[in-house]
């Protein structure tokens, strides 16, 4: 049972504040993950924080979106301040779809 993120919200607190602490962040840090992140001072020390089994890699570049995927199910979530979002996937054969292109993203920037 694992989770692919693409992180590249870096403003997501003045949206949602805790609300993430509250109801996810539980069920969250019992998974392994694989996450991506802006490449960021910041980023950089949390990924220092992580064990083996939730590794962290880093691109350049940030947006207010996040991307999480996993066993069979896509999240899209838009931190945007005037109207926040969330779009949830549960198509296979697009999933698979976000799968491939999370697993060409993570190999290109190891």
């Amino acid at each position: 049972n694992s989770l692919d993120i693409v992180c590249l919200a870096e403003e997501y607190k003045q949206v949602i504040g805790n609300f993430f602490e509250v109801k996810f962040a539980h069920k969250y840090y019992k998974k392994a993950t694989r996450e991506i992140l802006p490449d960021s001072p910041d980023n950089r020390e949390y990924a220092k924080k992580k064990d083996a089994q939730n590794q962290v890699r880093f691109i350049n570049g940030q947006s207010e979106l996040d991307l999480l995927i996993s066993d069979d199910k896509v999240t899209l979530i838009s931190f945007n301040q005037e109207s926040p979002y969330a779009v949830v996937i549960s198509d296979k054969t697009l999933v698979q779809g976000f799968k491939n292109q999370y697993e060409a993203l993570w190999e290109k920037i190891s």
